[in-house]
């Protein structure tokens, strides 16, 4: 296949298509949310038979779930709560939360975690990712230069939070300039460039290596916030990319500009390493709902913790304040263990 034909292919899953899902419903000490579970010490292991005597680690699988861990049973009930109570003025349709705490006081609990979302741009991590991980074996990739072309602009998908392209056609660009500006900025024409200059082998290998299903052509694509949250994870844990390409993801993670999400709800000058997507569901100019996700790992003096937010509502006004409400008690209920 065609380097273009994969790219036309590719960026109609990652950034098109509408998810049609049904919303989860359960319950929790009073609230119509549905929490997760007690984490196993179940093992993911790499997809790989390139070793004889290793089976490399990935991550703790956090698949069976069933309460909050002891030590925040009280900051998931805050949490559920709210979410029931911004449910019930109608605009919130559903919220998705994923929480680990790397502190001392180590835990986590969720709230449907299994419900499924349209990703749109959290996927650029995924294409981070893949170029991170060949980077790995070919140091040399982060420095090649790539011309922005007039067909990479026009291209260009725009969204509410997103910035359509500040690259200039006919200038070169290394990939480690695109790699910044696809997810600082959330760059769309950043990222048209990357998608096409990668390998489909590449992308794909990110997603069964972790255990994942990625997308299909012509399907629409949805993925929970229990999944997504395994890209953080790896790369907090520097388990699937090397420590120098951990490190550096997350760093360039660290310079994101979206602040209308899990930084609202966070005081100035905390770290956070996060990445947000958007979606707007409809047909023609009929808008049936929006989605919102924010995505991230904070960095409290000696309290880390992973946050992954998925949200579905009717406006993203109303969804951005949901995600800094939560991330705001979550801040609060992590920094007082």
């Amino acid at each position: 296949m065609k380097v273009r034909d994969v790219f036309r292919i590719k960026r109609s899953v990652f950034l098109g298509g509408m998810l049609v899902a049904a919303a989860a419903v359960g319950f929790f000490a009073g609230y119509s949310v549905r929490p997760s579970v007690q984490i196993t010490n179940q093992a993911l292991r790499e997809n790989t038979d390139k070793y004889n005597f290793i089976h490399p680690l990935l991550a703790v699988s956090r698949d069976n779930i069933d309460i909050p861990s002891p030590d925040y049973v009280a900051l998931s009930r805050k949490v559920g709560k709210y979410i029931d109570e911004q449910k019930s003025t109608g605009k919130l349709m559903n919220a998705s939360v994923y929480y680990i705490h790397y502190g001392e006081k180590s835990g986590s609990f969720a709230f449907d975690v299994e419900e499924p979302y349209s990703p749109a741009s959290l996927l650029k991590v995924v294409i981070m990712i893949a170029y991170l991980k060949k980077s790995d074996t070919d140091s040399a990739i982060l420095n090649r230069q790539i011309v922005y072309g007039d067909s990479f602009a026009s291209k260009i998908n725009t969204a509410t939070f997103e910035t359509p392209s500040s690259l200039i056609v006919g200038k070169s660009y290394t990939v480690s300039e695109l790699l910044d500006s696809m997810i600082a900025e959330s760059d769309n024409g950043a990222m048209n460039v990357l998608f096409a200059n990668i390998e489909d082998s590449y992308l794909s290998k990110v997603y069964t290596e972790l255990g994942l299903q990625g997308p299909d052509e012509g399907v629409p694509y949805g993925i929970s916030a229990k999944d997504y949250a395994l890209f953080l994870r790896v790369l907090y844990n520097a388990t699937y990319l090397s420590d120098a390409s951990s490190e550096k993801a997350l760093m360039t993670l660290s310079r994101a500009t979206f602040d209308k999400g899990l930084v609202s709800g966070i005081p100035e000058g905390v770290t956070v390493a996060h990445k947000f997507g958007e979606r707007v569901n409809g047909k023609g100019d009929r808008i049936e709902s929006v989605e919102l996700h924010d995505c991230g790992l904070v960095y409290p003096a000696n309290s880390p913790y992973l946050l992954c937010v998925m949200t579905k509502g009717d406006s993203f006004k109303t969804l951005e304040s949901v995600i800094g409400g939560i991330s705001k008690i979550v801040y609060e209920g992590s920094t007082a263990q």
